[in-house]
């Protein structure tokens, strides 16, 4: 069990997908454009996470089809996509959670928050760097007070326990890694970060 709610990005093999629900991860996101026979493949070996459909730059009416054949318990759609704000309303009818992608250092994120904040159930906070979070801090405390955030921000492991504990975010953002070969992964990127959360 972890400390608070984490959501894997990317993630495109069955070994980071059972490691991930293993430890007790939130969300799993994968590409919406994975075939459906992998696709239902993997999510046929997870039990007890959320499966989030990563749409990228996907328009509406392609995101409704894959949502009616890969049936996630969620999708999450990207601020760099065009119009967002009009593809949310045009897919308020899809009727399961919406994660809103958006990024640090592109995006007007007040503006952003306040138009997106009722179409969406959280706000997947991104950077173009590792460097990303550096001097943001204040600001996305007084963000994530007001709104639904999951930081995917490179946070230093010395500093993750406090952000978990002191701050109003809701979770914390990773992304996935490839495999060697089918079936071989090493895990060392997540199990840092993972075994950081986990509950003593």
């Amino acid at each position: 069990m972890l400390k608070t709610k984490v959501k894997v990005s990317s993630i495109e093999n069955l070994s980071d997908a059972r490691y991930c629900a293993g430890m007790g991860v939130e969300w799993l996101g994968f590409p919406l454009t994975m075939p459906l026979e992998k696709f239902a493949e993997i999510r046929n070996w997870l039990a007890g996470v959320q499966i989030v459909g990563e749409c990228g730059s996907l328009k509406p009416d392609d995101i409704k089809a894959l949502v009616a054949s890969h049936q996630p318990d969620a999708i999450e759609l990207d601020s760099k996509s065009e119009l967002v704000l009009i593809q949310l309303l045009l897919l308020k009818e899809v009727d399961l959670p919406k994660i809103l992608r958006v990024n640090i250092d592109t995006d007007n994120l007040p503006a952003l928050f306040a138009s997106a904040a009722p179409f969406v159930s959280h706000f997947l906070v991104v950077g173009n760097s590792p460097e990303s979070l550096q001097g943001m801090e204040s600001s996305i405390e007084t963000w994530a007070a007001q709104y639904p955030i999951i930081l995917g921000l490179d946070v230093p492991e010395d500093d993750l326990e406090e952000w978990v504990a002191q701050t109003s975010i809701q979770g914390i953002g990773l992304t996935a890694g490839k495999e060697d070969r089918p079936g071989f992964r090493d895990f060392s990127d997540l199990m840092s970060i993972l075994e950081k959360l986990e509950i003593d």
